[in-house]
C-alpha cells in the first residue's frame, strides 16, 4: 500500500459503511502475500451477532402476580425466571389479620384498634358457649340475669332482674330504652330505702286499672322495704304493664 491506515481515514473517513464495502485484513503469519480483504457483510455475519437473545419469565404464586413490560420474550442473553413466593404473615395494612398462628377451637379474630389477636368468647350471665372444630355456639341456660344493684341509680337492661339493695338509700331503676315486645324487668326489694322506677320520654306503665303520667314525669315506687315488680313490654321501647306484684305500689 502507498499510505498508511491513517493516511487512508485522513484522505477518505467515511461513518457508514453498505455491506458490499471490502475490509482489509492482514493474515496471520503476515508474510508476503497474506493480505486480504473481505466484504462487510461477511464480517457481520461472523462476529456483529455473538449471542441469541433470551426471554425473561415469571411464575405467579397464590394471590400474588407479577407483570413484565417491555420486550421480556428477548430482553436477556440468558434465559431466566422469577419466582414470586410468600413468606410471613399479612399485615392489616395490607388487608390481613397479622396473625401467624391459627386460632384454637372456638377462638375468633378480635381487633383492638391496632391489629387482631385470637381471642376466646366468655359466656355471660344465663348463657353458655360450646366451641367446635370450626364452629362457636351459644345458647341461653334458661336463667334470668340477676343483678345485686348496691348503687343509687341504673339503667336496667332488658330480660334482667334486679335486687335493690343499697341499704336505707333509694335506689333509682329507668326503665330500659331498648325493648321488645315480651322483653321484662323485675325488681325484688332488700334495702330499707325502697326503689323506684323512672321513665323516659314516651315511657308509661300500666298497673292493672290505674298507669303512671307518660314520659320522665311518671314513676312506679315500692312503699315498703320487701316490695317485688315485674313488668312485661307491650309496645316495643315504651308501654310496659305489671304483670306480678308484692306490695301497695305507689305511681305517679
Amino acid at each position: 500500500m502507498s499510505k498508511n491506515i491513517d493516511q487512508v481515514y485522513m484522505t477518505n473517513p467515511i461513518t457508514s459503511n453498505a455491506s458490499t464495502d471490502l475490509m482489509y485484513f492482514g493474515q496471520s503469519p503476515y508474510g508476503a502475500g497474506n493480505d486480504a480483504a473481505m466484504t462487510y457483510a461477511n464480517f457481520s455475519a461472523q462476529f456483529g451477532t455473538p449471542y441469541t437473545a433470551a426471554a425473561l419469565t415469571a411464575n405467579n404464586d397464590t394471590n400474588v402476580t407479577i407483570t413484565l413490560g417491555g420486550t421480556p420474550a428477548t430482553a436477556l442473553l440468558q434465559a431466566t425466571s422469577i419466582t414470586i413466593g410468600w413468606t410471613g404473615v399479612l399485615g392489616v395494612g395490607r388487608g390481613g389479620l397479622d396473625i401467624n398462628t391459627i386460632p384454637s377451637n372456638g377462638q375468633i379474630p378480635i381487633g383492638n384498634g391496632t391489629n387482631y389477636t385470637a381471642a376466646t368468647l366468655t359466656p355471660g350471665t344465663g348463657v353458655s358457649i360450646a366451641n367446635g372444630v370450626g364452629s362457636v355456639t351459644i345458647s341461653s341456660n334458661g336463667a334470668t340475669p340477676w343483678v345485686d344493684e348496691t348503687g343509687s341509680s341504673v339503667t336496667m337492661a332488658a330480660n334482667t332482674g334486679y335486687t335493690s339493695d343499697d341499704g336505707a338509700s333509694l335506689v333509682t331503676f329507668t326503665l330500659p330504652s331498648t325493648a321488645a315486645i315480651g322483653d321484662f324487668v323485675e325488681i325484688n326489694g332488700k334495702g330499707a330505702g325502697g326503689w323506684i322506677i323512672a321513665q323516659a320520654t314516651g315511657q308509661q306503665i300500666h298497673f292493672g286499672t290505674v298507669s303512671t303520667t307518660s314520659g320522665a314525669g311518671g314513676s312506679l315506687a315500692s312503699s315498703a322495704q320487701y316490695d317485688c315488680v315485674r313488668l312485661r313490654c307491650i309496645t316495643a321501647n315504651t308501654i310496659f304493664v305489671v304483670v306480678s306484684v308484692i306490695g301497695n305500689l305507689t305511681y305517679v
